[in-house]
């Protein structure tokens, strides 16, 4: 079956079950973002708890909640508001599927602009003495050895700028809100695993590594700033491997 073909599979499914004005409310791209944090969450805390056996099960809760209790009321809030009052944030919901080529391109592009705006973003948090004091501070209260909850250990103003980063392309362009509501889900999903503290091969290759990301919590000077991937880093002398 061909990619287009699949894509347009998945469509109908969402048009169907969800309608036009389901996919146009914000709840539709906000629960996108909610599964990129809780999926793998969820499948490292298990991981860390089950497999590796690195924190227990009441450590791993603790560091949830720390990250969590605010932002997972926030969401579970949020939804029903979305679901039960007819926003509308999508102007054009369109009947077709995006084409395997679209999909890919925006895709990239979505990674490729939120990781250079999110990189630059980051260095100005460091840069800025009374930001990283106020603010950024929160995020680097958590050092080696890190827990995926870490990504959301931050303070909410951070929360909304980087958050504005990370999602750009899709809230600056036009682009298909499949395209975008998978965008949304990938981006947070690589920021979550980027803190997970460990070495996945692949995984690796592509994006911003949880190995590498250690040295940036563990150091004052700012190395390894990327969270999505190392492109930034590596352009523009960032970069540290790790030992």
């Amino acid at each position: 079956m061909q990619n287009v073909d699949m894509l347009q599979i998945i469509w109908d499914f969402f048009l169907r079950h969800l309608g036009v004005s389901g996919i146009a409310n914000p709840a539709f791209l906000l629960t996108a973002v909610v599964l990129g944090v809780y999926l793998p969450g969820i499948l490292f805390s298990l991981v860390d708890v089950f497999v590796t056996r690195r924190l227990t099960a009441k450590e791993c809760w603790a560091i949830y909640w720390r990250a969590m209790k605010w932002y997972g009321s926030l969401y579970f809030v949020a939804m029903p508001f979305f679901i039960l009052v007819p926003i509308e944030m999508l102007r054009n919901v369109p009947a077709e599927a995006p084409g395997a080529f679209e999909f890919c391109r925006d895709l990239l592009f979505y990674f490729l602009l939120g990781d250079f705006v999110s990189y630059f973003w980051h260095r100005i948090e460091h840069k800025w003495q009374w930001y990283m004091k106020n603010i950024h501070y929160y995020h680097h209260i958590d050092t080696p050895p890190l827990s995926i909850w870490t990504a959301m250990v931050v303070h909410p103003v951070e929360g909304a700028t980087v958050f504005f980063c990370f999602h750009i392309y899709g809230i600056l362009f036009s682009i298909h809100p499949l395209t975008f509501a998978f965008g949304a889900f990938a981006v947070t999903a690589v920021n979550m695993i980027t803190h997970c503290n460990y070495r996945l091969p692949l995984y690796d290759r592509v994006f911003a590594n949880a190995r590498c990301h250690d040295i940036h919590h563990a150091s004052r000077e700012p190395k390894n700033i990327s969270v999505m991937l190392s492109l930034c880093d590596r352009l523009f002398g960032t970069f540290q491997k790790v030992p």
